[in-house]
């Protein structure tokens, strides 16, 4: 390495643990302020530091969908169903304690499946779509009725999902999910990344395999050379809310590569802090949320992120340049902090986002 990019990897640190020292102490003293003038202005702040990293804030009606879509895309998004999280019907609930014995058609089961709910909605979603020869099959081996496989709901199927075909369910996301098709598209790029954050070499290493090999991206503590070494874990995040999803033409988009980014899990809480449901004098529900950058595939801070086109991944991405001087931004908000008289609250103020190769009980 030269000279110079020595110069500019150690500048890239410092500035990542600046920024890290103060959105640490920001986000202590939003969670700890009661509601009113001094935390709206704090909240101001930070949005304005973020929209000056090239990300956006825009209001919109709100689209709320029902709680069983939401669940639909949390399974295809994770690959896994967690809990029923839905009212299962009399009818589902009847028919799995007791099989019939009585014998039916395989067109029978056929048509009904054709007509489920299973076929018209849940099918849109790729792990579900996956699974649907076996779920038919499952469905007649349990002497599940034609009827009742008709008739059944989503929170129905999801349960029998989970309960009879949930390893097939699992194995869509292990080879296809985000992380993996991230990794495999941006290695070099996202090593890059965690560089400029500082993030210890052991680490990055380690991270990358636990992607590639597992498609986890949490964080975790790794044994190195007598130290134990930490360092960023990410979040999958959803460019557009799962909870109020707009500019879409089908629930299943969402959860499309070009729809989601891996966030570093504090910058992640953090975005959702500044995001809110507001209601109009008129009454109408409006939401606040913030964009991320166009493209934006990972962001380990607001500052340092990477950009890809999953639908065109040869295309080199631009990267536009911060509208302002950062610290213009963040001395601002470090100033109104300490004013507060809340940046010690919780210890020294650092945050446990500053990774730049230190060990727990070892040397920088």
């Amino acid at each position: 390495m030269s000279g110079k990019a020595r110069r500019e990897l150690m500048e890239s640190k410092r500035e990542c643990e600046h920024a890290a020292y103060v959105l640490g102490g920001a986000y202590r003293t939003l969670a700890s302020l009661p509601n009113g003038e001094d935390k709206e202005h704090l909240i101001s702040m930070l949005r304005m530091y973020v929209i000056n990293n090239n990300c956006s804030l825009i209001v919109t009606p709100e689209s709320p969908i029902s709680a069983e879509h939401k669940l639909l895309i949390r399974d295809d998004c994770n690959g896994l169903i967690k809990g029923t999280g839905g009212h299962l019907s009399e009818e589902y609930i009847e028919a799995s304690k007791q099989p019939t014995t009585e014998i039916y058609n395989l067109s029978q089961y056929q048509d009904a499946f054709d007509e489920s709910v299973f076929r018209r909605e849940m099918c849109d979603y790729p792990t579900y779509r996956s699974i649907r020869k076996q779920l038919f099959c499952n469905l007649v081996d349990q002497r599940i009725p034609p009827q009742v496989i008709k008739s059944m709901g989503i929170s129905d199927y999801r349960d029998f999902v989970r309960e009879h075909c949930h390893e097939d369910f699992m194995k869509y996301r292990e080879k296809e999910g985000f992380i993996k098709v991230f990794i495999r598209e941006n290695e070099d790029d996202f090593r890059s990344l965690l560089q400029s954050g500082g993030v210890h070499p052991a680490y990055i290493e380690q991270l990358i395999k636990n992607m590639k090999e597992k498609g986890n991206a949490e964080e975790f503590e790794l044994k190195y050379k007598g130290q134990i070494i930490t360092g960023p874990g990410f979040d999958i995040d959803h460019k557009n809310p799962v909870y109020c999803p707009n500019d879409i033409a089908s629930y299943p988009e969402v959860n499309l590569p070009n729809s989601l980014c891996l966030v570093e899990k504090k910058i992640h809480r953090l975005k959702h802090k500044l995001e809110r449901m507001v209601t109009t004098e008129d009454g109408v529900k409006m939401f606040e949320k913030i964009l991320l950058p166009r493209q934006c595939a990972a962001m380990l801070d607001f500052e340092h992120y990477l950009l890809h086109d999953f639908d065109n991944p040869q295309r080199v991405v631009s990267y536009q340049k911060p509208l302002a001087n950062n610290l213009v931004h963040l001395n601002k908000i470090e100033q109104f902090v300490i004013k507060l008289g809340l940046q010690n609250e919780n210890g020294n103020g650092k945050s446990a986002q500053v990774y730049v190769n230190r060990g727990k009980g070892g040397r920088k």
